[in-house]
């Protein structure tokens, strides 16, 4: 069984006491009613009944019982009878009788109990007062009547209290006004910058009133500490007004801590006993240098009830409970019932050995793993740097550490407790009997250079390992940066405040920035532009107060800009100065060549300065949370949440933002998945947009896009029953954006819009179209507009250039950089309708296809037709060889449909300065003279391959088996590659029409028909002279031959001329076809005749020039 079974810890010390809410007649049962408590309450109730004094005020450390105190005053008077007998109880005889002889007791007193903290005080103590009316039975009825009021500031609730405890004064036996966590209330009025008026009327006013009143505040210090930060005279006027309270110390002994902690202990079996000697050897050891025996007997009692705590540990709680790092704890209670690491409660539940003592090991371990972040901090910070660093340093037996742990805390914390490191105190703390055996551990850490021993205490502490003094430099840099500003222009604070009510209305995530500023003229709009990372506005805190109207103004001005006066503007500047001043410090050269060889200061520093970041930044939180903002020329008359005011700006700026919910998509930075989906959902816009859902089965991320962007807007929707595009169905928001639209491409009609100037317009105010959503929007309403827009692709050499429509680039573009596409609305005049009606009635014509009376449309057959020319027709520079004028108007015909990237520049424009420069044909005419261009093109391949064709049946009239034998031949027989390839060509013209000379060309010119030109083609006319000879030489060759192969029927001769020219003898030579020689040919005939006419020598010389003409041809 386990200590956790055996043991429990009391329910009234497992949290605070509050005076509004835990007062009953059980609270007081089992309440300690100890010296110090006794001390308090006999010293108000003296007070009171000598002197009639009725302000007062309780000071003590948090944790300390003064709110147990001051309930069981509230029981002592309360006017039921069970809570005052429970609490009469509770007192002993002579604080009993005091009472009696000091207030009067019959009715009860009316009892006024409030709590301190972000309500204004006013508000808190009317409240209360209601409360108390409604409690006591004999006021009750008053409470209706004094509801109806509400006291506006601290002179009307003066007024007011006067008034009620005068009316009150027979129903009651007085009036108890308690103020619990008067501290919040103190710093509240501080932060505000307000006075205490309401507590120096009051003092005022209760010792005038006929009424008898008591008022106790509780603090945990003087009042002029509260206004420590708003300078030396405030804080002499503030101290001069607690001077009219009769200030009452509240500081629990170490002796009364160890009697709670004894109460608070419950063993399970009351019979159960300590059979340890550890209280025994700490008695031993406070009696060596403290023999009072009344106290030890008294201690003997307590310390044994405090098992299984070490009785060190019991002593030491008190003491380490005042600490400053502890003031924000109740300590004491809190660490008995913590279930954190190393806590009381782990070590119950880990423990079956019934004499196991929760030791001063145990307890620093706790200490350092949940409290050392707050203990550097505070003015232990240096002492505790040097302990820890040791402790961790150090490499000795576990029971030795133990012996230095114990010792570092006693050096700590043990003073108060008149508790120190003696070696009796640390036989009591580690159960060592044997001394010899305790100096064994003590040698062991003086050699390590751990603990040195100090003669004046008799005792051992922890060696001092750090020179340097952090707190004294810190304050020394603290005081040169008092009048400066530096720390403040120094802060890096930046935070973003989700606009979360216009998120959850619009479904757009839109944020604020909020920062700091010196002073309202510091602040630098521009640089604020420059910084832009996405917020849509600006909230700043000033931390020196500007005039309300300058406030009103400038926010008027600059509507993405809030302002306030920060309510806790010197606590900014205090935590600033102290970070700044850490740092400053660290930047030294000496100094921070010293941290750097020193752990114990570093670590001491690292923890400071934590802590005095986290503090600024909690205090400037606090401002911003609780500071009254001017928003649009408007200051706020309360402190309101900042999403709130987001919020309410956003739907101000965004007045004109659609409905989207979707947060997958709509925000500006997408997640992986998000842009996975938004691309496919894109992509099915594109292909699918005739279908239900696009086409998306099932439910992945795309789908549900396309529901909150696109179907549950109605710009996918289905009518006559088919899904398509449209804006007249959608919310008035959407269909205000896209009308703004329209109009911004209308008067931009003709001239091309990048999409990035849509974007901007479309995320600017009052759209704030999100980055993420703009590409669906974007698209589905340009497919909205259908034909009466163009879209363009940026090129790599920058330009726009005409797509006739938007494909799978396109969409992924319109992700990835709308700035690279653009489009132009095509707005036409009526002649221009009437010319396009002309062109489409064409286009359907050349086509035999129906074609839509659109720019697109009509363009899209004629540029098609273009681009399907042959290539070297593309490229061609003379394809009306007698008609120079026709020839220039044909090409430029063909160049501008080739080169088009705009329709509507295309026919409205560059055909007609073609075809109607003058502007001086009727439509019937332009349609005439581009057709006759267009035909002209249409047909120069098949004109050029007539020619090639007639040329090749000149030297071929053979046809079917005969030509199939002599290319079969030739193929066989030559060796020329490229021959062989004529040949084979040759042969195919029985069976493919004209396309076999295509591919003969090809051979003949070396290159693919994708390559032609015009220069190729004038010289494949001469090679398929030279093929031609080839082959034919190849077939005389084979007859002549001893071949089995034959050709018959193919006869040839060659034919030379023999001239003598400057070079010498030159022979021309070529072979020709024997066809059938007729002397009475016509064209014969006609020769001889034109020559008989000549001299012999002249018709000699005639001849022979026809003749080397004929022959040159074959080069």
């Amino acid at each position: 069984m386990t200590l956790a079974n055996q043991y429990s810890i009391a329910v009234r010390h497992q949290r605070s006491t509050r005076i509004d809410s835990d007062l009953n007649a059980d609270f007081f049962p089992g309440l300690v009613y100890h010296g110090t408590a006794q001390t308090a309450l006999d010293t108000l109730l003296r007070q009171f009944g000598q002197t009639a004094q009725s302000a007062y005020t309780l000071t003590g450390p948090y944790g300390s019982g003064k709110s147990t105190i001051a309930l069981l005053l509230t029981g002592l008077l309360h006017a039921n009878k069970k809570i005052q007998q429970a609490a009469n109880n509770t007192i002993n005889e002579e604080t009993r009788t005091l009472l009696q002889s000091s207030l009067t007791y019959k009715k009860g007193w009316l009892q006024i109990r409030a709590v301190g903290g972000v309500n204004a005080p006013v508000e808190t103590f009317w409240n209360a007062t209601l409360e108390a009316l409604n409690e006591h039975p004999k006021t009750k009825k008053l409470t209706e009547k004094y509801q109806e009021i509400t006291p506006t500031n601290e002179a009307e609730l003066i007024t007011q209290w006067e008034s009620l405890f005068t009316e009150i004064k027979p129903l009651v036996d007085g009036v108890l006004l308690l103020a619990d966590e008067m501290g919040k209330t103190l710093e509240y009025i501080n932060k505000n910058k307000g006075e205490l008026h309401l507590f120096q009327d009051l003092a005022e006013v209760l010792g005038r009133i006929a009424t008898p009143v008591i008022f106790l505040g509780l603090l945990h210090q003087s009042f002029s500490e509260y206004a420590k930060d708003r300078g030396t005279k405030l804080q002499e006027e503030w101290g001069k007004i607690q001077g009219r309270y009769t200030d009452i110390p509240y500081n629990v002994s170490t002796d009364e801590t160890v009697a709670l902690i004894a109460q608070s202990i419950l063993p399970k079996d009351n019979n159960q006993s300590d059979n340890t000697n550890f209280v025994e050897m700490t008695l031993r050891a406070i009696n060596a240098s403290d023999d009072n025996k009344e106290r030890s007997n008294q201690l003997l009692k307590r310390l044994k009830a405090s098992a299984p705590l070490h009785p060190l540990v019991a002593l030491l709680l008190g003491p380490i409970s005042k600490r400053r790092f502890s003031q924000n704890e109740r300590s004491t209670f809190s660490f008995l019932n913590s279930h954190e690491q190393h806590s009381f409660q782990l070590f119950l539940k880990n423990n079956i050995n019934k004499n196991a003592r929760y030791g001063l090991h145990d307890l620093w371990d706790y200490l350092e793993t949940n409290l050392e972040h707050a203990i550097l901090g505070s003015p232990d910070g240096h002492g505790w740097a040097e302990a820890s660093e040791t402790i961790n340093r150090v490499d000795v037996p576990e029971t030795t550490l133990k012996v230095l742990k114990a010792i570092a805390l006693l050096t700590l914390f043990g003073k108060p407790a008149k508790l120190f490191s003696t070696e009796l105190t640390l036989q009591a703390a580690t159960g060592i009997e044997d001394q010899l055996e305790l100096k064994d551990h003590l040698e062991l850490l003086k050699s390590a250079s751990s603990i040195i021993y100090r003669k004046h205490q008799s005792s051992w502490v922890v060696f001092e390992g750090s020179d340097l003094d952090i707190p004294s430099l810190l304050e020394n840099k603290i005081e040169q940066l008092t009048n400066s500003n530096e720390s403040i222009e120094h802060i890096a604070f930046s935070k973003q405040t989700m606009a979360k009510g216009h998120y959850h209305t619009i479904g757009t995530l839109r944020w604020i920035e909020q920062s700091l500023s010196q002073q309202i003229e510091s602040i630098d709009l521009g640089k604020l532009q420059a910084n832009h990372k996405g917020e849509f506005a600006n909230f700043i805190l000033l931390m020196t107060p500007a005039e309300p109207k300058l406030l009103s103004d400038f926010t008027t001005k600059n509507p993405t800009v809030a302002l306030a006066n920060a309510m806790n503007a010197e606590d900014i500047k205090s935590y600033a100065n102290e970070v700044y001043a850490l740092e400053l410090l660290k930047a030294d050269k000496d100094i921070g060549a010293a941290l750097q060889h020193d752990k114990v200061a570093q670590k001491e520093y690292d923890s400071r300065f934590n802590d005095a970041q986290k503090m600024l930044w909690a205090a400037i939180e606090d401002a911003f949370i609780h500071s009254l903002w001017t928003v649009r020329g408007h200051t706020c008359t309360r402190a309101y949440p900042l999403s709130e005011l987001a919020s309410e700006l956003a739907d101000h700026i965004y007045n004109g933002s659609p409905t989207v919910h979707n947060e997958l998509v709509n925000r500006n930075k997408l997640s992986g998945t998000a842009v996975s989906a938004r691309k496919k959902l894109l992509e099915a816009m594109l292909d699918y947009d005739d279908e239900e859902n696009l086409d998306i089965s099932g439910f992945p991320p795309e789908m549900s896009m396309y529901i909150s962007c696109l179907k549950n807007t109605n710009l996918h929707t289905k009518i006559n029953g088919e899904w398509t595009w449209s804006i007249e169905s959608v919310a008035d928001e959407f269909k205000a954006l896209f009308n703004a639209t329209t109009e911004y491409l209308k008067e931009n009609a003709g001239q091309k819009v990048n999409l990035g100037t849509i974007e901007s317009f479309w995320s600017s105010a009052p759209y704030g179209i999100s980055l993420g959503v703009f590409p669906i929007l974007v698209f589905a309403y340009l497919k909205t507009l259908g034909e009466d827009i163009a879209y363009y692709e940026k090129t790599m050499s920058g330009d726009f250039d005409f797509i006739s429509e938007p494909d799978i680039d396109y969409v992924h573009k319109l992700q990835k950089t709308p700035k690279e596409l653009a489009i132009k609305f095509i707005e036409l005049e009526e002649k221009d309708q009437d010319w396009l009606q002309q062109l489409a009635m064409y286009a359907s014509t050349l086509t035999t296809q129906p074609v839509n009376t659109n720019l697109l449309a009509v363009a899209t057959p004629l540029v098609t037709t273009m681009h399907g020319l042959s290539f070297w027709v593309k490229n061609a520079s003379n394809l009306v060889f007698d008609d120079p004028i026709l020839n220039k108007q044909v090409l430029r015909t063909r160049d501008v449909f080739l080169q088009a990237n705009d329709p509507y520049e295309l026919l409205i424009r560059n055909v007609v300065d073609i075809i109607d420069p003058e502007l001086q044909l009727t439509f019937t005419q332009r349609i005439d003279e581009l057709e006759k261009c267009i035909n002209i093109l249409k047909s120069a391949h098949e004109k050029m391959l007539e020619k090639m064709n007639k040329k090749i049946k000149q030297f071929f009239p053979e046809t079917g088996e005969k030509l199939l034998t002599m290319c079969q031949l030739v193929e066989d027989k030559s060796g020329d590659l490229r021959l062989k390839s004529f040949a084979r060509e040759l042969g195919r013209s029985q069976d493919f029409g004209l396309k076999w000379l295509e591919s003969l060309i090809a051979v003949v010119v070396g290159r693919g028909i994708q390559n032609w030109n015009e220069s190729n083609l004038l010289s494949a006319e001469q090679k398929l002279s030279d093929y031609s000879q080839d082959f034919l030489r190849i077939i005389k060759a084979s007859q002549n031959s001893s071949s089995t192969v034959k050709v018959t029927e193919v006869l040839t001769k060659s034919i030379s001329l023999v001239l003598e020219e400057e070079r010498g003898l030159v022979n021309y030579t070529k072979e020709i076809k024997i066809g059938d020689s007729n002397a009475d040919n016509p064209i014969t005939l006609q020769i001889k005749e034109q020559l008989s006419q000549l001299s012999e020598f002249d018709k000699i010389d005639v001849l022979h020039l026809l003749l080397k003409e004929a022959l040159e041809a074959q080069g």
